[in-house]
């Protein structure tokens, strides 16, 4: 079966991406509604009820620019608008990220199928849309990385189409290119990251491209392309200007120290293992959960029917693809695998030499979806290259990955049905948003991170905070605080330090109420400071 048999009419060419981007949805929304909003996922709402740390006023508006010194306020922008439009929830939070992930695969399947043909776009969207921790960290977007895979892969494609039509018509407009670079631009200013897997494409092309990249690198089209990316990043630009440029000089820093952590983190990323027990519990709490819904039952049954799939089969399939990319080297897709190669490489070579960075799922997954893509292009290229019956073993292997990427990503559904959530990710926080709208009146104490942007955005705003790091700005004697119970402290200690500086004053805690989880677990604890021996008013 040749390519273009494989592709077929139009009309069925596009088949394949909409399955794939309909399989990732419904696992994305699945799964969307059970772990609570997460401090960092809402991390772009803060400037929304609290100045950004780097803003501009516009005939008397405030436009906040940069929520961090690497993060930009992107995000927020849009969300001003989908919070104007929607009250907030976990379903406004979380669809529109579910809704860029379908973008990313249309446009991964859109670059492949230029590059390496139909078939080697059908197994690379196959794989993406199903990989667990791409739905993961896409759904749940605490990097934040959905932004991120559409603009790195939309402006590869734009790029890549301005190649192509350089290389037929021999010249022609450069919108493609301006749009290209624009998109990449906007991508370093929603997170200065980017740089990670736009130094990986540049090396990448000056290794694989030397003779390409000569013919198409003159004077306007680098005008164009360095003008565009600089438009995209403006606010970025803005920033390192009025900071001295900070973005590099706080946050690039050489450190290989954390080598190995990092490649073992790599490797759980890849293996789909990573987040089972930072995001999802793994054993189950003091109420035993039945499955409810038709989704639940069947989540459930396919778990206890075909066993735990902590893990799929990414790792082997990578090093099967590396043996044929060895076996194919004289095929025409050989130097795009080489290309794909060195980008991925070069991307977390940066992020595992930065201190501070590449340790985390949520740096890891933006060399996505490079992987899919290499295995994918490498079991087409063998697919296409060998005899007949080997040819439909490659198709059997390529079946077999996704069947594994399935049942792991329903081992997270499944958890998450009985087990439910953990950490900051904890489905207490609903419960708590509305345990502590009483007290709505005056500003409540919070104690440890990981739930106050939540109550800012749950509330809309009513709901007024105060950190209580600085021990002289409380109020012992009518402030409300929040903290996690002694077993849930996501910053270790400062429950004990609290309770010190309170004993220091003549004050004593006294719990209002304990907040549990759905599956009875007590995670946060309302209360007041009193005299000993005294009872908190209720």
């Amino acid at each position: 079966m040749n390519d273009a048999s494989f592709a077929g009419r139009r009309s069925f060419s596009w088949i394949i991406p909409a399955l794939a981007s309909l399989c990732f949805a419904c696992l994305s929304l699945a799964i969307l509604k059970y772990p609570g909003l997460q401090e960092d996922e809402i991390l772009f709402t803060a400037p929304m009820y609290m100045p950004a740390l780097f803003r501009l006023k516009v005939w008397g508006v405030t436009v906040p620019l940069m929520l961090m010194g690497y993060l930009g306020t992107l995000k927020t922008w849009l969300y001003s608008a989908i919070l104007e439009v929607f009250p907030p929830s976990r379903w406004a939070v979380r669809v529109p990220v579910v809704v860029a992930g379908v973008i990313t695969i249309g446009l991964t399947w859109m670059w492949v199928r230029r590059v390496a043909g139909s078939r080697a776009a059908a197994f690379a969207v196959a794989l993406l849309s199903t990989d667990a921790v791409f739905i993961m960290t896409n759904t749940f977007d605490w990097g934040p990385v959905a932004l991120q895979h559409v603009f790195l892969m939309g402006g590869l494609l734009a790029v890549q189409i301005w190649i192509d039509g350089q290389a037929s018509s021999g010249g022609g407009p450069h919108w493609f290119l301006a749009a290209g670079f624009f998109l990449w631009g906007l991508g370093l200013w929603d997170k200065a990251l980017m740089i990670w897997p736009l130094t990986g494409l540049a090396i990448a092309a000056v290794c694989v491209y030397p003779r390409e990249l000569r013919r198409h690198l003159k004077r306007v089209p680098l005008m164009i392309a360095a003008g565009s990316l600089l438009l995209g990043a403006l606010p970025l630009v803005g920033y390192n200007l009025a900071r001295h440029g900070e973005t590099a000089s706080a946050y690039a820093k050489f450190a290989a120290d954390q080598l190995p952590r990092k490649l073992h983190e790599l490797e759980y990323t890849l293996d789909g293992s990573v987040l089972l027990g930072p995001i999802v519990a793994t054993t189950p709490g003091l109420i035993a959960q039945t499955p409810a819904t038709l989704v639940e039952r069947l989540s459930v049954a396919v778990q206890r029917r075909f066993g735990e799939h902590a893990r799929n089969l990414m790792l082997p399939a990578i090093a099967l693809s590396l043996l044929c990319m060895v076996l194919q080297f004289r095929a025409t897709q050989f130097r795009i695998l080489i290309f794909v190669l060195i980008a991925m490489t070069v991307a977390w070579l940066q992020m595992a030499m930065n201190a501070g960075t590449g340790g985390g799922a949520h740096h890891v997954i933006l060399l996505w979806p490079f992987p899919c893509i290499f295995v994918g292009i490498s079991l087409a290229t063998a697919a296409e290259r060998a005899p007949k019956i080997i040819g439909r073993a490659v198709f059997a292997v390529a079946a077999l990955l996704v069947c594994g990427n399935v049942l792991n990503t329903n081992e997270y559904l499944a958890d998450l049905i009985l087990n439910g959530a953990v950490g900051g990710w904890t489905d207490a926080f609903y419960r708590l948003t509305g345990a502590v709208y009483p007290y709505r009146s005056g500003r409540i104490g919070i104690v440890d991170w990981g739930y106050q942007n939540g109550l800012h955005l749950i509330s809309d705003g009513e709901l007024k905070t105060a950190e209580v790091t600085d021990k002289d700005a409380i109020d012992w004697n009518a402030m409300v605080l929040v903290q996690h119970t002694d077993d849930n402290q996501l910053y270790s200690g400062v429950n004990d330090k609290l309770s010190s500086a309170a004993m220091a004053h003549g004050y004593t805690e006294q719990v209002i109420r304990t907040v549990h989880d759905n599956q009875g677990r007590p995670v946060f604890e309302i209360f007041r400071f009193g005299a000993a021996g005294n009872q908190p008013a209720r």
